[in-house]
């Protein structure tokens, strides 16, 4: 998981935006958390695209570790059906759960696969998301935006936003902050 937080951190340091979201959280410390499996975590590690110079370092880090990542999924099948259930999911990189414990800063890394639609949904924390490689739709109210790799979009705190993947999927990388960091998203 080193390389993974290595590469992360690495790629967070080239980019303004992200930079600007918030500082890179000095308190990382080892949480020796096991693997777990879920059926997207298959789909990641045969994730075929490519993202940018600056993102495909991440990528491949997370596609050769896939198996020692401790996969979850935020929602049930019942609240988002079985095919977004089964084709999408998250690894905590650092956080109050994260392989790397933190306070200060929440990192996941997420996939979606193609053809789904992530609903509408919010949380308390603010987030911002860089796409590694894929793309996908991100909608709010005030906008709906195509996001490319190595292209961020930030959420507000409550914001409600939706995403959706067509022909490609979409693997990122998001940061939480503030208030609600340690809470996770419900569907709206």
């Amino acid at each position: 998981m080193i390389n993974i937080l290595e590469a992360a951190s690495n790629l967070y340091h080239s980019n303004l935006d992200l930079k600007n979201f918030a500082k890179w959280p000095d308190d990382l410390v080892n949480s020796n958390l096991p693997p777990k499996m879920i059926p997207a975590a298959k789909l990641v590690e045969n994730f075929p695209l490519s993202g940018t110079t600056e993102t495909n370092p991440l990528i491949e880090a997370i596609k050769a570790n896939v198996n020692l990542m401790h996969w979850k999924r935020t929602y049930t099948e019942e609240e988002v059906g079985h095919d977004l259930y089964n084709r999408y999911g998250y690894c905590e990189l650092f956080g109050p759960e994260g392989h790397f414990s933190s306070t200060q800063l929440r990192g996941f890394l997420g996939y979606w696969g193609n053809g789904l639609d992530y609903d509408w949904h919010s949380h308390e924390a603010e987030e911002i998301y860089l796409n590694l490689g894929g793309n996908a739709i991100f909608r709010t109210k005030e906008e709906e935006i195509l996001l490319n790799p190595n292209e961020t979009k930030m959420h507000y705190r409550l914001q409600s936003h939706s995403m959706i993947t067509h022909k490609e999927a979409i693997l990122t990388f998001v940061l939480w902050r503030g208030k609600g960091m340690f809470g996770l998203p419900k569907m709206d």
